[in-house]
C-alpha cells in the first residue's frame, strides 16, 4: 500500500515496488528474513500472479519465510495458491463486519485467518468481542491494535 495523501491508501503491485518495500521493512527490523509477509492489497493494475510470484521468489532467496494475503476473496486466495502456500489471510472481521466469506474458505483449508480491526465499533466489550471471535474457528487469531500498556492490560485480562 502506498499513502499518496492523508487519509488516502493505494494498491501497489509492481513488482520493482513490492521488491523495495521488503527490503526497507528487512532494514528497518533489522533482521534478514521477515517471518511473515503479507501482500496487504492487490493491485488491480498488475496480475496476482505476478505478485504473489514476486513474493515467493523473495522467499526463496531467503528474505520472507511465509506468505499472507491481506483482504482478498476465496477466489484470489485459490489463484494465489496456484504460486504460493498461503500461510494467513488477514481481513476485517468483527461485530460491525461480520461477514467475510474468504474465512469460510480459510476454516475449510485451515488457513490462519487474522481478523484486524476486531472491536470496530462493537457494542460489546473488548473482552467479549475478542471471545465471539475467538470462538468462530480454532485458527483465528485477532490483533487488536492499541498504543497503551494499560488498554493492552484491559483487553487480555479477562481472557
Amino acid at each position: 500500500m502506498t499513502r499518496p495523501a492523508p487519509d488516502v491508501w493505494r494498491p501497489l503491485g509492481h513488482l520493482e515496488y513490492l521488491r523495495t518495500a521488503v527490503e526497507a521493512s528487512l532494514r528497518r527490523l533489522g533482521v534478514e528474513r521477515l517471518d511473515l509477509c503479507y501482500l496487504h492489497r492487490v493491485d488491480p493494475t498488475v496480475p496476482l500472479e505476478d505478485q504473489v510470484g514476486e513474493l515467493r521468489a523473495l522467499q526463496l532467496a531467503g528474505k520472507i519465510g511465509h506468505i499472507g494475503l491481506s483482504k482478498v476473496g476465496d477466489d484470489q486466495i485459490r489463484a494465489a495458491e496456484k504460486a504460493i502456500v498461503v500461510a494467513a489471510v488477514q481481513s476485517p472481521l468483527n461485530r460491525a463486519e461480520p461477514n467475510d466469506p474468504a474465512l469460510g474458505y480459510c476454516v475449510r483449508m485451515e488457513i490462519p485467518y487474522v481478523p484486524y480491526r476486531p472491536l470496530n465499533a462493537s457494542a460489546l466489550p473488548a473482552p467479549a468481542a475478542l471471545n465471539w471471535l475467538l470462538n468462530l474457528a480454532p485458527h483465528i487469531a485477532p490483533i487488536p491494535g492499541t498504543s497503551s500498556p494499560e488498554h493492552l492490560r484491559a483487553l487480555v485480562r479477562p481472557l
